[in-house]
């Protein structure tokens, strides 16, 4: 006993269809190709739309968890705003 191949199964049963049958079939098979054509990717996530991570996050030093150290860190932006503000 053999096995026959989907692609078997298929040529048979269509071979046994009338004209009208054979045109439903057509159509169906037209409706897959197109809902497989339009697939599209998922949408990118926040991460990829902003392009990467914000390099202002990457290029801190990593102990800012600490007050001091954000207090010092602030203190340090605003005095060189400041000067430069100053001198121009």
């Amino acid at each position: 006993m053999y096995s026959t191949s989907p692609h078997q199964k298929l040529l048979e049963a269509i071979a046994n269809l009338d004209d009208q049958q054979i045109s439903l079939v057509l159509k169906f098979i037209s409706s897959l190709e197109t809902s497989v054509n339009n697939y599209q990717a998922p949408p990118k996530t926040v991460l990829e739309r902003m392009g990467g991570y914000p390099k202002f996050l990457l290029e801190g030093s990593g102990d800012l968890s600490d007050r001091d150290v954000r207090k010092k860190a602030i203190s340090d932006i605003i005095q060189a705003r400041h000067q430069t503000r100053t001198h121009e």
